[in-house]
């Protein structure tokens, strides 16, 4: 029995201040995250430039990654809490293809001498100067870095993360870039669409009304659970 998923989620809705899971009332959000969907069939799925901490005291500076978990259905709300309610889930194959692989988790904290791997990816980073290819690439392994914990309660290790990162490449052909706004789009057809879990049963029949949504429906339709439904898995 395999023992990893063959579908990796992309949760969205809960990134920030302004986000749908910030919104007041739950009317607004129902129709956000409608929205949200039908915004992502429309355009792929959306991320910006972002700062971000890797090992110990390094931060990677405008970083563009999208990430999913690879995570069964029955971890769903879980991960929904930290993420956002509405997760859209692809084959593995599928994001492997586009470059995707799996975050390499290091402790948060480790003693001096148990921690070759973060000192090794470390002292490559801290070194490489010329040629600007060099360093864009140990970028890129740095990138696919997280750290196990956030010191405290928070436990990243169980998210078993995976990152599809912009590698800076003017040949990339998985990532659309709005030179206007700063906005990335990783593209797909609505056959690449494996799972959608919906955050409640309200959204989805909302979801399932939608004209828009309908039309993408009508070309492939996709396995629909709600948050609900994945406790029973």
């Amino acid at each position: 029995m395999a023992i990893h998923s063959k579908i990796l989620v992309h949760w969205t809705g809960n990134s920030g201040k302004g986000d749908i899971e910030t919104l007041p009332d739950e009317k607004t959000k129902a129709e956000k995250y409608v929205e949200r969907l039908k915004d992502d069939y429309e355009k792929g799925l959306y991320t910006k430039r972002k700062d971000e901490a890797s090992i110990r005291g390094v931060k990677i500076k405008d970083l563009v990654r999208i990430c999913f978990t690879e995570i069964r259905l029955s971890q769903a709300r879980e991960h929904a809490s930290r993420f956002g309610k509405l997760g859209i889930g692809f084959a593995r194959d599928f994001i492997m293809d586009r470059g995707g692989r799996p975050v390499i988790y290091v402790p948060y904290r480790a003693e001096p001498n148990a921690r070759l791997l973060e000192d090794s990816i470390l002292d490559l980073y801290q070194n490489a100067k010329e040629p600007p290819e060099v360093r864009r690439s140990i970028k890129w392994l740095l990138a696919h870095v997280a750290r196990m914990s956030d010191g405290k309660d928070l436990n990243h290790y169980e998210e078993m993360e995976w990152r599809l990162v912009y590698d800076e490449n003017p040949n990339n052909r998985h990532f659309t870039k709005d030179t206007v706004n700063g906005v990335y789009r990783l593209r797909f057809e609505a056959g690449d669409i494996k799972v959608i879990i919906f955050p409640n049963d309200d959204i989805e029949r909302m979801a399932l009304r939608d004209a828009t949504l309908i039309r993408f429906f009508a070309a492939h339709m996709p396995i629909m659970a709600t948050l609900d439904d994945c406790s029973d898995f």
